[in-house]
């Protein structure tokens, strides 16, 4: 790719190489070649000029001073040109500008152009370096503000306590977190409480209080407390690096702009290389040559011409930027598995959802108690203790909160009707609980119900004593994720194997503007597949990352909840909500519309500032190349440093 990020430098700075420097080896080298560089550029300046030893003595020191700071991208533009076919390379053009400007001074012309020439390619260089710091401190922000990765482990080894690398960390070893530490690996407390940061994860800011016989995942922190951390997993597998990889993944894909990008420098570049061309040979033959505007004056407008025409700038700031949002969306608990999915958001037009899991919480709570002749304490005791030992989900609700060991102890016998309810003698009365099937094969009178839910009925020695309601609750983030959807003019529906009656509830509740119910799995994956082939709209399916994932991977946007820890998830979503808050689909839209506003302002500055000053170098007589290099490196940085600033702003 022409000028692709001076790929021999930057290559966008590969994220694999995690714990690399931009200060190593190869910087210093080149700290050492700019220096004496100029240290002869000066001297063949001021003390070795052509006035005290003569042309030729001049040209040697300054041969010398260009060849020590350039000679690299000399082979690099020999290398483009022979190895990978382009020779319209930023190397390619620098090289001929250079070497233009140093033979410019044997046809003539008296500006110092031997100067001029190790001068721009000084100037180049330094440009790249601090490209280089600012590409390179500008990814390291990213992933530092994201990624959040322990430097040690402190592993335990019987009574020792010693400090190693967390990757060196395998499954079962001990290790002690302490107070504001980042947790190394993923693993089980065996020991202590505190209160762990989650927000590198979910993007939670509320601590969470942990103790013995949780878990805990790597790239949290504690905020208080100690605890000593069984591993459950080694570190390829953990849940920070999974982070990390998916936002490489991430980054490496590209969107349509990137790809467009690529398109236009295939084509901008030999384009303006002709254009160059043509100024330094079409001008003086046409309009004459004269005192004041001679060949070598249209040639030098054509050097710098060149210099300026690079689209340096557009290549490196725009995979930056998506880069940025990508790195801004798991700020805030989001995955965005590639630049892509950025263009894909922009163009959303209906979202799909599951119900159970992830519009409501996907576990049962009472949400009415009808007492009849008792009251609501006594028609609860009764009913605990009939569920006391059911493993029944509706059970789990009924009990969830209550002492229940308590109740459970004074239940002398218990048995469990399958599809019906439950029988127990509780303090030698006997307790019936289930559905009305149950109380009518008892034969006991009742009224039966017509609430919506789960409906448990309870009778005390054949006597009918109320009932209660289970109900899968909603989630209030999910009516904050359908509010937000339909300002931005997305249309949404819901899909769910679950009774008309209760869809048809929530679906009211949350504003959900169409919904269908007792569907099949395959039923479903239908009726996503109308949607998405209908007028061409994209589409997206937000799920719990396990049921749905057939239509998770079919839908244009595939979105899954709390997935962080689960493989299928992650192979089948394009967005991955790393905890259990379906509001966070709006923040990645509002994400994916910054930081595409702030590719088109980096396309579109970048070419208006390219033009004016191309314009300039072809209106004035003798623009100095130093100022096209200037142009081109100054506004590669500031879209630079501008793109870096997206990973801060706050999502409103």
């Amino acid at each position: 790719m022409p000028c692709a990020c001076h790929e021999h430098h930057h290559e966008c700075h590969d994220e694999k190489e995690e714990n690399q420097s931009i200060f190593n080896k190869e910087f210093w080298i080149k700290i050492v070649r700019l220096s004496l560089s100029l240290v002869l550029m000066l001297l063949g300046f001021f003390i070795f000029n052509e006035e005290n030893y003569g042309l030729w003595v001049n040209f040697g020191v300054m041969l010398a001073s260009f060849l020590i700071v350039g000679y690299d991208v000399l082979l690099e533009a020999v290398e483009g040109i022979v190895k990978e076919k382009n020779p319209f390379s930023e190397e390619f053009l620098m090289t001929i500008a250079t070497i233009g400007a140093f033979s410019l001074r044997f046809f003539g012309k008296e500006h110092n152009e031997f100067f001029e020439a190790v001068m721009v390619m000084f100037l180049f260089q330094v440009g790249e370096l601090f490209e280089d710091i600012a590409t390179s401190r500008s990814h390291k922000a990213i992933t530092d503000a994201v990624g959040l990765r322990a430097k040690i482990a402190h592993k335990k080894e019987g009574e020792a306590i010693i400090d190693v690398d967390p990757q060196s960390l395998s499954v079962n070893d001990s290790i002690l977190v302490k107070v504001g530490e980042i947790i190394p690996a993923d693993g089980m407390i065996i020991e202590g409480e505190g209160f762990v940061d989650m927000s590198s994860l979910t993007g939670e800011p509320v601590p969470v209080k942990k103790s013995v016989g949780q878990e805990v995942a790597s790239g949290t922190i504690l905020r208080s407390g100690s605890l000593l951390v069984r591993v459950l997993k080694e570190y390829e597998d953990s849940t920070v690096r999974k982070i990390i990889k998916l936002m490489e993944e991430g980054a490496e894909s590209k969107s349509k702009a990137t790809r467009f990008v690529d398109k236009f420098a295939k084509i901008y570049t030999p384009v303006v290389v002709a254009l160059a061309v043509t100024v330094a040979v079409v001008p003086p033959l046409f309009l004459g040559i004269s005192d004041y505007v001679t060949w070598e004056t249209w040639i030098y407008r054509a050097l710098s011409f060149l210099v300026i025409s690079c689209p340096c700038a557009i290549v490196i700031s725009v995979p930056l930027a998506y880069f940025a949002g990508i790195g801004l969306a798991s700020k805030n608990g989001i995955i965005v598995k590639g630049a892509g999915v950025f263009d894909q958001l922009e163009s959303l037009k209906t979202v799909v959802s599951d119900k159970t899991g992830t519009l409501t919480y996907g576990v049962f709570k009472i949400t009415k108690v009808a007492p009849y002749e008792v009251s609501e304490d006594e028609l609860l005791t009764y009913l605990k203790a009939a569920e006391s030992r059911s493993s029944h989900p509706l059970a789990s609700a009924i009990i969830a909160g209550s002492n229940i060991s308590e109740i459970a102890a004074k239940v002398t016998s218990f048995d469990e009707i399958a599809g019906k309810g439950t029988k127990a003698v509780y303090e030698g009365k006997t307790i019936l609980a289930g559905n009305a099937t149950l109380l009518k094969e008892a034969g006991i009178e009742f009224s039966p119900a017509n609430d919506i839910g789960s409906i448990v009925y309870v009778a005390l020695d054949q006597n009918y004593i109320g009932y209660v309601v289970c109900s899968d609750v909603t989630r209030k983030e999910a009516r904050s994720m359908i509010s937000g959807l339909h300002k931005f003019g997305i249309s949404t529906c819901m899909l769910t194997g679950d009774k008309e009656a209760n869809a048809e509830l929530v679906s009211k509740e949350l504003g959900i503007e169409e919904h269908h119910s007792e569907l099949l799995p395959s039923q479903k994956t239908g009726i996503l597949q109308s949607k998405l082939t209908k007028d061409g709209k994209t589409v997206a399916f937000i799920g719990d990352g396990i049921n749905d994932a057939p239509s998770i991977s079919m839908a244009d946007v595939g979105v899954a909840m709390g997935g962080i820890g689960s493989d299928l998830a992650i192979e089948t979503a394009d967005v991955v909500i790393m905890n259990d808050d379906p509001s966070k689909l709006v923040t990645a839209l509002k994400i994916s519309r910054k930081t595409r506003g702030q590719v088109l302002f980096n396309i579109i500055f970048s070419i208006l500032v390219k033009v004016t000053i191309m314009v300039l170098a072809l209106v004035l007589p003798n623009m100095p190349l130093l100022i096209a290099v200037l142009a081109d490196t100054g506004l590669t940085m500031l879209l630079v440093l501008l793109t870096v600033t997206l990973l801060y702003r706050k999502i409103r």
